[in-house]
């Protein structure tokens, strides 16, 4: 049951503030970006964040094992093995892969049109960054000039097998469509930002972030009055993300890994349950 508690800006700031403070680093053992972090130089960290934004879709430790076997099949050397990707050499290679409706295919096609982007750009920084207009409401907007340009060089480049289905579209989330484009948002935030979680190595304007709204961001959200909507649209990513925005105009998403641990580990309940929320940090602000 729904019970109104009072919440001034400056409660709901203070509280949130302290939530980010205190899910650091030490918690991405709970989030795909570990699978970034494995890596030092950046060149490998954006072509891992690429694919594990990508397939960031059902449980943590599902995500994590299907993209360490694909990692292995790299060899450990991202932006090495795509740069001197093979389609002829790598798709015997790949035959038993899947993870999921995706198929080995879908993969080799997105790695295939990197190496060509990045014999352009060389980093996956500056292009994404040659998409940016600063007429741009929200980074998601670029990220589909850029999923153009990566189905454009597909159509144009590859010229192997292609994999029934709609893996490789999947892949690419494209937030043109509307929908709320969680995986690209996810990657965004991980590649814009700069903390002890996040790795900042794209130069774009962290305040035209959207926040990656999945079940959890979205019920969470709900109970702390960041958004009345009951959906998990591109329409609610905005409206929180426009609500944070009240908190912290230059970095409005940096709440996000913060309220996503509350919903991942277990600690925010789908119905009141005493004990457990009056533990809650944000239990001043809930709605629950």
């Amino acid at each position: 049951m729904i019970r109104p508690r009072n919440a001034t800006l400056r409660k709901r700031k203070q509280l949130l503030d302290n939530l980010y403070n205190a899910f650091d680093a030490s918690y991405i053992a709970s989030d795909p970006i570990q699978m970034v972090h494995r890596f030092e130089q950046p060149c490998d960290q954006e072509i891992t964040a690429v694919l594990a934004s990508a397939m960031a879709f059902g449980q943590v430790a599902q995500i994590n094992k299907a993209l360490s076997s694909v990692l292995t099949l790299m060899n450990n050397q991202p932006h090495y093995y795509v740069t001197h990707f093979d389609p002829e050499r790598e798709l015997p290679r790949w035959q038993k892969w899947y993870y999921r409706m995706i198929r080995p295919e879908d993969v080799l096609r997105v790695l295939y049109a990197l190496k060509i982007i990045l014999q352009k750009h060389q980093t996956l920084g500056k292009w994404i960054e040659s998409h940016y207009r600063n007429e741009d409401v929200h980074l998601g907007i670029t990220w589909s000039r850029c999923v153009d340009e990566l189905k454009d060089t597909d159509k144009k480049h590859w010229q192997w097998r292609r994999a029934l289905g709609v893996g490789f579209t999947f892949l690419l989330a494209d937030p043109s469509k509307k929908s709320a484009c969680k995986r690209a948002f996810l990657m965004l935030r991980w590649m814009v930002r700069k903390d002890s979680i996040d790795l900042g190595l794209w130069n774009l304007p962290t305040s035209k972030l959207l926040i990656p709204v999945d079940t959890h961001i979205q019920r969470i959200a709900l109970y702390i009055g960041l958004t009345k909507r009951t959906d998990t649209s591109q329409k609610t990513a905005i409206e929180i993300t426009d609500t944070l925005k009240k908190l912290d105009a230059i970095d409005p998403v940096k709440y996000d890994f913060a309220i996503c641990r509350l919903g991942i580990l277990k600690m925010c309940p789908r119905k009141r349950r005493i004990v457990q929320c009056h533990a809650c940090p944000i239990y001043d602000i809930c709605l629950l």
